[in-house]
């Protein structure tokens, strides 16, 4: 079978059945102990579990999955970008390709980048270029407490109070930089059918500070997507925190999976997350 027609009838699959890690709650607020060397795993306390769902294809869902209603939001984006293992050139011509290009589709009107992450599969490779690894544990990086935090902690004062003043929110633009074909593709939450009681807080334990994240644990009511074979040209957006109480989507709980469509001789993933702030004052 040749590639393109491999590619064709994995988009066209309705779902898969995967495993994906969930935290199990047991009254005591988590931690996760962060390493000191990134391109190693985190430790953390308490009890996971891997349950196999459904894992529904994001690309053939009617109507499409949007930002707002769903949290998460695939999107075309072409970039100039050639080594995104450049940081240089990632910070100095991929940032600003981003803030236009969220300013265009969020209607943001002020848009910060406060740092990236490359992650990749394949440990050798990782600890050659120093990246970090992909999560299989489910979570949602900010939390009603880390979420405006976030804010404070990266702007100067002036221009926290402006983007405290009004809606805000924080926003993951990931994108794969690896092969279109991938072998540990990014599963994420419909907002939707989420339980507020999903939501483990917990804590992000570094040797200078301490911050807080959502973990998640299983509900048979949650819905979990994807959207396979992914290229450069495209990139997923993910609603991390919404300021808004007003029924849009606020949280996008996501990991990574290991895709069962997709043979082991697949090259590892490799992508590259941009985090970003949002106002909307």
């Amino acid at each position: 079978m040749s590639l393109n027609r491999a590619t064709m009838e994995h988009e066209a699959i309705e779902f898969v059945a995967a495993s994906l890690n969930f935290f199990v709650p047991n009254g005591e607020k988590p931690r996760v102990l962060m390493a000191e060397d990134y391109t190693q795993e985190n430790k953390r306390t308490g009890t996971f579990e891997d349950k196999r769902v459904k894992i529904y294809n994001g690309r053939i869902v009617q109507p499409r999955p949007t930002l707002e209603s769903e949290g998460f939001e695939l999107l075309t984006h072409l970039s100039d970008m050639v080594d995104f293992f450049n940081e240089g050139q990632v910070i100095d011509r991929h940032y600003p390709e981003i803030i236009q290009f969220l300013k265009v589709t969020t209607g943001a009107t002020d848009v910060h980048i406060f740092d990236h992450t490359l992650r990749v599969q394949d440990l050798g490779k990782r600890n050659a270029r120093d990246t970090r690894g992909p999560v299989y544990i489910l979570h949602n990086d900010y939390t009603e407490k880390s979420g405006p935090q976030r804010i404070t902690d990266v702007l100067p004062l002036k221009r926290a109070k402006k983007f405290l003043s009004g809606r805000f929110a924080l926003v993951n633009v990931w994108r794969s930089i690896g092969p279109n074909i991938q072998r540990l593709p990014l599963a994420v939450a419909d907002a939707r059918f989420m339980a507020k009681t999903d939501f483990v807080p917990t804590d992000m334990v570094y040797s200078n500070r301490l911050g807080e994240i959502y973990q998640v644990a299983s509900n048979s009511s949650q819905r979990w997507s994807y959207f396979p074979n992914m290229n450069r040209d495209e990139v997923l957006l993910l609603k991390c925190f919404d300021s808004a109480l007003d029924g849009r989507a606020r949280y996008t709980a996501h990991g990574a999976f290991e895709d069962p469509n997709v043979s082991s001789d697949v090259p590892p993933r490799e992508s590259i997350e941009i985090r970003t702030l949002l106002s909307f004052a």
